[in-house]
């Protein structure tokens, strides 16, 4: 019984010093994360790009690094994929936001959902663990704080394909050469002739060029269609088109149009433009020699989806390339 009593004592010591250090924790501000925005950033033909916005505040007079921000995605309960984040720093006694961007392809979603054509929307669900570590006078007693959050969100289940169609260039008429001609170095170009040869270029034809189409500033009129065909049931309403269009590498319109036709699922956005005779250099002769040649198509569109997937429209970004037939 007697050397009972020291192991009392030696127990009871211990119960003390861990109560206090416990209510110690307690008393000390502790670092906080939050989830302040969990959206959808921006679409293009192949991905979905999700956006976090992550609030972290930093009670310490000592700056503190994340050990890791981890995410794991679930798209109609299947995991699809997981990522992980570090090296983002809270300076003493400060709050800082960070924007995570994460992207998700199309594809990957298609192999591991069923009947994924027959889908309008998909529920992506993440489960994100954010690490804080803390500081050595605290971490004797605990070694960091760890955040589990569990996000939902509808994402639309797209499948679209772009193409090129109707592309024409109006053959300019004689008052539009007798213009081009008054406006040149040269102004006794005969004007018959250059309206022959340029008639002739937009046909395919290979003329006897009595002056290089780019030593007029002719303005040509070009027309075509945007054609997004969805194979999917995901509604999404097309609203304008910002595009920088080249042909076989080389620039031929930018501009601006709201001129679409939307129908389910298919959208036609018409492009009505102009592009200077001194655009023709040798690369865009050709694709007319040919009539034919290879586009690329860059630039966005604003995209309205059901308001169950997003109220605002969402950006649609393009970075195409393909082939055209000209007539």
């Amino acid at each position: 019984m007697k050397n009972f009593k020291p192991l009392l004592a030696i127990l009871f010591f211990i119960s003390a010093i861990s109560s206090c250090q416990g209510l110690l924790i307690d008393k000390i501000s502790q670092p906080t994360a939050k989830i302040v925005d969990f959206d959808i950033d921006s679409i293009s033909l192949f991905d979905i790009t999700l956006l976090f916005d992550i609030e972290i505040s930093n009670p310490y007079p000592v700056k503190i690094t994340l050990d890791k921000i981890e995410s794991t995605f679930f798209v109609e309960n299947k995991q699809l994929s997981k990522t992980s984040s570090d090296n983002f720093s809270i300076k003493a006694k400060g709050k800082e936001k960070t924007k995570i961007l994460v992207n998700l392809k199309y594809l990957d979603i298609i192999n591991i959902v069923k009947d994924y054509a027959n889908k309008d929307s998909l529920e992506c669900i993440v489960k994100m663990l954010i690490v804080i570590p803390l500081p050595k006078a605290v971490s004797a007693v605990q070694k960091d704080l760890r955040f589990d959050f569990e996000l939902k969100k509808d994402i639309p289940a797209l499948k679209p394909e772009l193409s090129i169609a109707n592309f024409t260039v109006v053959k300019p008429t004689t008052s539009d050469i007798q213009t081009a001609i008054n406006n040149s170095k040269d102004k006794n170009l005969n004007v018959n002739t250059i309206t022959n040869m340029f008639g002739a270029i937009l046909d395919g034809k290979n003329p006897v060029k009595v002056i290089d189409p780019s030593d007029l500033d002719l303005k040509l009129k070009v027309n075509f269609d945007v054609v997004l065909k969805n194979k999917t049931k995901a509604e999404m309403l097309f609203q304008d088109l910002n595009y920088d269009f080249k042909l076989n590498d080389s620039k031929l319109v930018d501009g601006y149009t709201k001129d679409i036709k939307n129908k389910q699922g298919e959208s036609t956005i018409g492009i009505n433009n102009e592009f200077s005779s001194k655009a023709l250099g040798a690369a865009i002769l050709k694709a007319f020699d040919d009539s034919k040649g290879n586009y690329s198509l860059t630039g966005y569109s604003m995209v309205k989806f059901p308001d169950k997937i997003k109220k605002a429209p969402i950006k649609l970004n393009y970075n195409e390339k393909g082939a055209v037939s000209i007539k």
